[in-house]
């Protein structure tokens, strides 16, 4: 079950949007959940209890904080000043105990059912064990409704809003079937608010919404699965013929990843406008980005976010590491005595966001890549900024600039062929392989060559790549499209509906030519 499938906007979006549309505002949260909880059913094969265990679990830990926090308020009007602070240390460590518990049970669950045979595997490989492999269903977007239970808990923790009393709106709020397959990783008082009050029909809402899921389709159906052929035909083979080949193809898979994810992100965000329901975008031109800190501020925005707000802060401003910060400033110049803290800090960051994406030492190795490269360029900033003072290298320029965002598209690039190389030795191999044997004359524009795609299919893609870059120069210069077209005279409307939506359904890269495409995050 994908977001572009027939099924889903007929059977289970169009169903629900329909009775969403026409029943009393009090009742449609309950429409929400009942959608919700239908597709989840079914997209994950029947298996849809642990979803509903861990939004008991943040639930009731909820309610505990809340009573501990009111029983606190009770109990220190009645005492003098002085015993009021062992009062509220005692309360204090009783809700994080409670946070801890729900914490650990929801990281218990993922760690098990997904994580469990990669610890087997480890073990076996450094003390020459025998642990076998297990086989444990892993649910249906347990990586992203984890997260969201985990930000649920800790907000109420800290306070910035009080527990919700109803079980039901915390399961809806972890199962929505717009987030739960691939995201965004939205906050409570982001998205559980919104589905729990109701939204009433307005077209300027359906009309944005309507346009921003044809322009995903055409990202993911017309382009994506279209670079899919050459992507999957190259890093699923054992041998790669040339180093033009694979530089080809993790081209193609940088160009793929982004129009499938952005892609339906974009399909997902207008589904949700067409509601009423503002999500928090994931992608915001991430190529134009000039570092590597700015890319990842612009390339999954919400995991971003979430690791920033629930690992790096709660890391950074602890204790322990505010003395390491003290310390720190005795020995060093003020820049590296707070970089050497938040150094330690984002090494855990990226630890997490590589293995987040799955139970393979690729993956961390792919985050601490971007880690590494960070430390690098944070460390070397004070004397870089002094040689482009020496030659009178303008850092500002529109030259330097450009400079600066190809070299962050290169350093992205061997990212990604880390990222979905079968394993890190065959990641070693193909970048190899593009330096040692280029053989340019192996990939003929027109000529299959093993690869998968004919002329027509090289075209679309560049005409569609083409497309993609000038949104993004506009969106980059404020501009807003959707804004622009709305006020266009209703033929020329007409017309560019026509166009965009025959696009997608001439051009889309489905039928016997070529294979399925899954949703490429809803396997992380």
């Amino acid at each position: 079950m994908t977001y572009t499938s027939f099924e889903f906007f007929i059977i289970y979006f169009g169903v629900t949007y329909l009775l969403y549309s026409i029943v009393p505002k009090k009742a449609k949260w309950c429409i929400l959940l009942a959608g919700s909880l239908v597709f989840y059913f079914f997209a994950s094969g029947g298996y849809f209890e642990f979803v509903i265990i861990s939004a008991l679990i943040v639930w009731l830990a909820g309610l505990i904080i809340d009573k501990l926090n009111n029983t606190f308020k009770e109990k220190k009007k009645i005492l003098p000043k002085e015993e009021r602070k062992k009062l509220k240390n005692k309360y204090k460590n009783y809700k994080l105990t409670v946070l801890a518990l729900a914490v650990i049970s929801n990281i218990g669950f993922i760690l098990v059912l997904k994580y469990a045979n990669f610890f087997g595997s480890t073990i076996n490989s450094i003390f020459n064990t025998d642990i076998p492999a297990m086989k444990f269903i892993q649910p249906l977007g347990i990586s992203f409704y984890t997260l969201q239970a985990i930000s649920y808990i800790t907000d109420v923790y800290r306070g910035r809003y009080p527990a919700c009393k109803n079980p039901l709106r915390i399961t809806l709020y972890l199962s929505f079937m717009l987030t739960i397959v691939e995201g965004p990783i939205a906050r409570y008082d982001q998205l559980g608010t919104q589905l729990n009050e109701g939204r009433t029909f307005n077209f300027k809402n359906f009309s944005y919404g309507a346009q921003l899921v044809v322009w995903g389709l055409f990202k993911k159906i017309v382009i994506a699965d279209r670079a899919a052929e050459l992507v999957n035909n190259v890093f699923d083979g054992t041998q790669f013929p040339s180093g033009v080949v694979v530089l080809a193809a993790i081209l193609f898979y940088t160009l793929q990843l982004y129009c499938d994810f952005s892609g339906i992100m974009d399909v997902i965000n207008g589904l949700g406008e067409m509601m009423g329901i503002e999500m928090p975008a994931n992608f915001n031109r991430p190529f134009f980005a000039k570092s590597i800190n700015e890319f990842w501020q612009r390339w999954h925005i919400t995991l971003g976010g979430w690791l920033r707000d629930y690992i790096f802060y709660p890391i950074s401003l602890s204790k322990p590491f505010m003395k390491l910060t003290k310390s720190a400033r005795k020995k060093f110049n003020p820049y590296y005595a707070n970089l050497i803290p938040t150094a330690v800090a984002l090494f855990f960051v990226w630890f997490t966001n590589g293995w987040w994406h799955g139970a393979a030492w690729k993956y961390i190795v792919y985050g601490l890549y971007y880690y590494v490269l960070m430390m690098i360029g944070l460390f070397a900033e004070p004397l870089s900024a002094k040689v482009c003072k020496a030659l009178h290298i303008n850092r500002k320029a529109k030259g330097f600039q450009l400079f600066q965002m190809v070299r962050t598209f290169a350093i992205v690039n061997i990212g990604m062929l880390i990222f979905r190389a079968t394993n890190l030795k065959t990641a070693a191999v193909m970048l190899k392989t593009i330096f040692v044997n280029p053989n340019f004359k192996s990939l003929t524009v027109g000529a299959k060559n093993g690869l998968g795609l004919d002329l027509k299919d090289y075209a679309i893609i560049l005409i569609g790549t083409l497309l993609i870059f000038i949104v993004g120069v506009l969106q980059e210069k404020g501009i807003n499209i959707r804004e622009r077209i709305s006020k266009l005279p209703f033929v020329i409307k007409f017309v560019i509906y026509m166009v965009a939506i025959f696009s997608v359904i001439l051009l889309g890269a489905y039928g016997e030519h070529y294979g399925v495409v899954d949703l490429l995050y809803a396997n992380f």
